[in-house]
């Protein structure tokens, strides 16, 4: 799984673009636009673009997206949750 080094972790640029924080679903990192649809992340995807799709929690409509994202972002759930499990594939 890809990580972020800790002088990665550590630099300003990071600290300061940190937009929220949980508990991980799977062991990684990832980075890319914020998208808030699965259409969204389908087709920045398909336009060879990293994205993470944020959601409320996620539901089988979101699957696509969740497999065209680098990572995906619940406001609910959690180590347990639909999207992390979908996400350990």
């Amino acid at each position: 799984h890809p990580t972020f080094s800790i002088e990665a972790l550590k630099s300003d640029a990071y600290i300061k673009g940190v937009v929220a924080k949980g508990l991980p679903g799977s062991p990684g990192a990832a980075v890319g636009k914020l998208v808030f649809t699965p259409k969204q992340a389908e087709d920045l995807k398909a336009k060879g673009e990293s994205v993470i799709l944020a959601r409320e929690t996620t539901s089988p409509e979101d699957v696509g997206g969740m497999w065209a994202a680098a990572g995906i972002l619940t406001a609910r759930g959690g180590m347990t949750s639909h999207a992390a499990v979908v996400a350990r594939g």
